[in-house]
């Protein structure tokens, strides 16, 4: 009897989860709605003898149609830090549920840690949209030869107005990706 409970409960379960058939999945040649809002990325600066601390303050609006949200299985985003000092810079972050993991965030927001996202519906002139929010915080860490070289990088890089991330967003539905919304913020070192 333990046992056929245990079968029906599971059958339950993954029933539930499923997404209805007769929905249109996403286009892979499309591009979707999916609007940036997205100001100066902050990063805080401070030295330790000879490592420059990196905090980088990732906060990355979304406005999108509530339809196509719903219709997908997954909103993604990453960042590339190319144009930037943090490319190649080892970093932690609050990754998810399980914890603090090391160069590594979940590209799919379903997965970031339950902090990390906030979603509300939100009206533009006149349309509704599901405005989507993410703050991340990502320790990057630079080891430099002095404590001398720690500060002078940090004093570059506050004067340095010409970096920044790039960002692109795309929808997932089983194993189809929508083409992606792309946005660049600007990265403002701080002390």
């Amino acid at each position: 009897m333990k046992r056929i409970l245990s079968i029906a409960l599971v059958t339950i379960i993954f029933s539930a989860c499923t997404k209805n058939s007769k929905e249109v999945p996403i286009d892979p040649n499309n591009p979707y709605t999916i609007k940036f809002d997205v100001s100066d990325q902050v990063v805080k600066t401070t030295v330790d003898q000879d490592t420059l601390r990196l905090d980088f303050n990732q906060v990355v609006n979304f406005l999108v149609d509530p339809t196509e949200y719903q219709r997908s299985w997954a909103l993604h985003l990453t960042q590339d830090f190319s144009n930037s000092y943090l490319k190649g810079l080892h970093f932690t972050a609050l990754a998810n549920s399980a914890g603090v993991a090391t160069d590594w965030v979940p590209i799919n927001l379903n997965d970031v840690h339950p902090s990390q996202k906030t979603t509300s519906e939100t009206t533009v002139n006149g349309t509704k949209y599901i405005k989507v929010t993410i703050t991340r915080l990502f320790k990057f860490v630079s080891v430099l030869n002095s404590n001398q070289a720690a500060i002078d990088k940090q004093n570059a890089l506050v004067q340095d107005k010409n970096q920044s991330v790039a960002y692109s967003a795309f929808y997932s539905y089983n194993s189809v990706y929508s083409l992606p919304n792309n946005d660049v913020a600007k990265i403002v070192y701080t002390k």
